[in-house]
């Protein structure tokens, strides 16, 4: 870099952090400053409120306008209490009552809250509402009360980031000279730091859930009730009593008939023979809850184990799309290399295992870190010349996507990459495997299943008396999954969800609506809430609507073939799931992998300079960093939503509020 534009960087870094300040000053701090001039207001002062009691202030006479409510509230025995203001003014002469705002203990700016009345107030009332069961002390209650100013350095920071960030990749720098390159050290420390982040980002969203972290439902426990069967050499889960009349039962696995009947079960345990089985995947039973039960005698949290796999998921990424690069691209700036691989691990529906790291979620993002990391691996395998470093990547690699099977089966169909990855070569390349020339070669590749097979199948059998039966049919569920059947008016109505429904926005804190799923389906829809579906929803897809606009037209041979085996892929998953099990948000991540390994072949397509012929490049890397910011931003809603029992709000509501503060104006 020469020293004129090292100067024009420091230059434009002092403009950028000016216009945050200003912004941060001036724009997000504006409530304080149009309270210049205007006279407070005390209409209430040291009340006590019992719960369930709405309090009043006294209708108070204000001669000009109303433009905001303090209200000071201490809540005991809940968190939160909901202020609402009763007005007379210019434009309405009998009452009416503005929608409520949540005042939140630890938050003192939650008691802040805008009016906007048509011109002058007559009267004012201020209502003030605390839960059942809880009390709360007003220490005051003040309109038209100047808002203290307001810097917060964390949004001050982010937004500096967004514009510096955004004018360096939009403009012509020297970022985009500089390419992704394995023998420069330098790039390994640059990527170790982002990853370092993006751990503590995930330990922050791992730990925001109390409750999830508290994991009080008892049918969350199951791993580790496995761990103390195991110990004693048994799969049944013996802590779980079997009540005699489930055993007669008609069917004992529709359980809405076992509730009206009186019938005791244990919920989402799978039943069979007499006994109470955990139907979720072996493999991280024997990785992480049985060994640390075995050597500390304790239980391992659900959560730890979910942060845990999210980690190796976070390096599997790096790993794999550091693998595609080398395998299928020449020239690919570093800096879109990290975007990329950012954005993968932000992706809004692997932030929802994180954020909800129940036992749920544990074999699901298990599977997923093992099926980047074996990706990985089999890439390295064919990036190296040297036979040692091959044969040890190739065994790693099967071992990785081996273990897949045994944490969420659905996406063993990774696995079947291998074809296009060594048996299907591009041109003027060899079969990597199944040839004379690659006996042992294929034998690193094969034996790691068959090795991972044994305990899989063990464990099948010792349940089911099946090695392939995974234990989804003997759940004990919302839905008897014997006699759920196919059915096409239901598969449809899944996959729009699943896929294309748009998300849902509100015009306020926390923006991001759960999707509305209705209809007039003659018959059982299962459906929990989801955030839209994820080619919609997740701008991070919107390469593979490019590419299918184009045809798939001017790409090389082997990545789009690839691509449309892993497109098909995910359509395909995302219909088995849709029919299995209804529209869940967490099995989007069956089948999301799939769909986040095309995106990234096709923006490095892009970013590379060899989809020229369909976007040029300097348009292709100011859409990918457009697309990048609103996927992010897509993530951090679906962490603050509210469209389900088990959320921030509810759970959190200190930090929930908290996050709220940062965009009221």
């Amino acid at each position: 870099m020469s020293v004129s534009l090292f100067k024009k960087y420091i230059v434009s870094t002092f403009v950028i952090f000016f216009i945050a300040f200003v912004l941060e000053i001036f724009v997000f701090n504006f409530s304080s400053w149009k309270m210049i001039g205007f006279e407070a207001q005390v209409a209430a002062k040291d009340q006590d409120v019992i719960g369930g009691d709405d309090f009043y202030t006294e209708s108070i006479e204000l001669d000009g306008v109303l433009k905001n409510v303090h209200a000071d509230i201490t809540v005991d025995g809940a968190d939160t209490a909901r202020v609402s203001v009763i007005l007379t003014d210019e434009g309405d002469k009998y009452e009416y009552i503005t929608p409520e705002f949540v005042v939140c203990n630890g938050v003192p700016r939650s008691g802040y809250c805008n009016v906007y009345p048509f011109g002058k107030d007559r009267t004012v009332t201020v209502r003030i509402s605390v839960p059942e069961g809880a009390s709360a002390h007003i220490n005051s209650v003040t309109l038209n009360d100047r808002k203290p100013l307001d810097i917060k350095v964390l949004r001050l920071f982010a937004v500096f980031c967004v514009i510096w960030f955004s004018y360096l990749i939009l403009s012509d720098t020297f970022l985009h000279r500089i390419y992704f390159d394995t023998s420069k050290k330098w790039q390994y420390v640059v990527t170790l730091a982002l990853i370092l982040v993006l751990i503590l980002i995930s330990a922050f969203i791992n730990h925001a859930d109390k409750v999830m972290m508290a994991s009080p439902w008892p049918h969350h426990l199951q791993y580790q009730e496995l761990a103390r069967s195991l110990e004693h050499g048994s799969v049944v889960l013996s802590e779980q009593t079997v009540d005699p009349r489930l055993a007669e039962a008609e069917n004992p696995y529709d359980t809405i008939s076992l509730q009206v009947e009186g019938i005791p079960y244990s919920m989402d345990y799978a039943y069979y023979d007499g006994n109470y089985y955990a139907y979720f995947g072996i493999v991280p039973e024997l990785l992480m809850y049985f060994p640390y039960h075995m050597l500390t005698g304790g239980n391992l949290a659900n959560y730890r184990a979910v942060f845990l796999m999210f980690t190796l998921f976070i390096f599997g990424v790096f790993f794999c799309i550091a693998g595609i690069i080398k395998r299928f691209f020449e020239k690919v700036p570093f800096i879109f290399y990290l975007m990329i691989s950012a954005s993968t691990v932000l992706g809004a529906n692997f932030v929802y295992l994180a954020e909800r790291p129940d036992i749920y979620n544990v074999p699901i993002i298990s599977g997923i870190a093992f099926s980047f990391t074996g990706l990985g691996f089999w890439l390295l395998s064919l990036n190296t010349d040297k036979a040692r470093i091959k044969r040890i990547s190739l065994i790693l690699g099967s071992l990785s996507m081996a273990l897949v099977v045994g944490c969420r089966p659905q996406l063993a169909i990774l696995s079947l990459t291998a074809i296009f990855l060594f048996i299907l070569p591009g041109r003027g390349e060899k079969r990597s495997l199944f040839t004379r020339e690659s006996v042992w070669e294929t034998l690193c590749f094969v034996l790691p299943y068959f090795i991972a097979a044994i305990p899989v199948c063990w464990y099948n059998y010792a349940r089911f008396g099946s090695i392939f039966e995974f234990g989804a049919a003997y759940s004990l569920t919302t839905n008897d999954m014997n006699h759920r059947g196919f059915n096409l008016n239901r598969l449809y109505r899944s996959m729009y969800s699943y896929l294309v429904q748009p998300p849902a926005y509100k015009t306020d804190y926390p923006f991001l609506l759960s999707s509305i799923i209705d209809g007039n389906y003659m018959g059982k829809f299962l459906f929990e809430h989801t955030y839209g579906g994820i080619l919609i929803a997740n701008t991070f897809m919107s390469s593979i609507w490019l590419m299918m606009i184009n045809g798939f037209r001017n790409i090389d041979k082997r990545v789009k073939v690839l691509s449309l085996f892993l497109i098909a892929s995910g359509v395909f998953v995302a219909g088995f799931d849709a029919n299995e099990a209804g529209v869940i948000y967490r099995y989007t991540c069956d089948f999301a992998p799939l769909f986040f390994l095309a995106a990234i072949l096709f923006w490095l397509v892009l970013v590379s300079g060899s989809g020229k012929e369909i976007l040029s490049y300097s348009f292709a890397t100011s859409l990918l960093h457009v697309c990048m910011v609103i996927a992010l931003f897509y993530s951090f809603l679906t962490f603050v939503a509210s469209g389900n029992s088990v959320c921030l709000e509810n759970n959190n509501p200190a930090l929930f509020y908290g996050i709220a503060d940062y965009f009221v104006f």
